[in-house]
């Protein structure tokens, strides 16, 4: 349907010449309908999803390495096997990467959505694993900041942390040992770690006051799918340690 130019004009008009009524909400009732067991599958839609759920398919289930054991995560505990093993993979990425030196990385393990099974480990498991798009950041920050990052970690108990170690006693951090050295409030730390993160994400608006962010380009599930083939290149099985990075009394 075609309407003439002056009828158009003529509808502007009119409508802009209009007082707006102003309505009021007097009552509403909410319902719930199940519509689960009533729909049916659209027949020409399935079948131009088909070849690509296929191709997915094939994808999701290729086997990309070997795990020794299953790989957990335990979010009550200060350190886990599944948080090691993935910081570990990204401050190798990040020192591959970056143009900088990288201090430390860590994560928190509310980011981590699934264990790696025992066995054969699908790329699937990793989207699992890692669901979201985080990238690979390396922030510049002082002392002072890596110095909130690991008090906030001693209250929470979220964090997996790579190339640290975190003494807490009475629920308080007693010393940190970056590299095997003592924090410095005004020497420059590099911190590998996510884009989320780094943004503030898990209440971390400290982070935020970073001297620089650098975006090394990389996707966390990318930098574990490509570790875990690397290992299996090497004829090797994915394995992990829990011991000695954060110690409480």
């Amino acid at each position: 349907m075609k309407y003439s130019t002056g009828l158009f004009s003529l509808l502007l008009v009119l409508l802009g010449g209009c007082t707006p009524s102003v309505y009021q909400l007097q009552s509403s009732k909410v319902a719930f309908i199940e519509t689960r067991d009533t729909l049916t599958e659209d027949k020409e839609v399935a079948q131009i999803i088909e070849p690509y759920k296929k191709q997915l398919d094939a994808q999701m289930n290729q086997v990309i390495g070997y795990a020794e054991k299953e790989i957990q995560t335990n979010r009550r505990a200060s350190e886990t096997l599944l948080g090691n093993l993935v910081v570990d993979m990204i401050i190798e990425k990040a020192r591959k990467t970056s143009k900088t030196k990288v201090d430390f990385a860590f994560v928190t393990f509310g980011g981590l959505r699934a264990s790696i099974p025992a066995g054969a480990i699908k790329k699937g498991d990793i989207f699992e694993l890692m669901p979201f798009e985080n990238e690979l950041v390396v922030l510049e920050v002082d002392g002072k900041t890596v110095r909130k990052l690991f008090e906030y970690m001693a209250v929470v108990r979220n964090m997996a942390i790579s190339n640290t170690k975190i003494f807490i006693e009475g629920g308080k951090i007693k010393e940190v040992l970056i590299d095997d050295e003592p924090i410095e409030d005004n020497k420059t730390y590099y911190i590998a770690t996510s884009d989320y993160l780094a943004n503030g994400g898990d209440n971390l608006n400290f982070l935020k006051e970073r001297k620089n962010m650098t975006f090394l380009n990389v996707k966390f599930r990318e930098l574990i799918i490509e570790s875990i083939e690397e290992t299996q290149k090497k004829g090797k099985k994915i394995n992990a340690e829990v011991g000695g990075r954060v110690q409480e009394r």
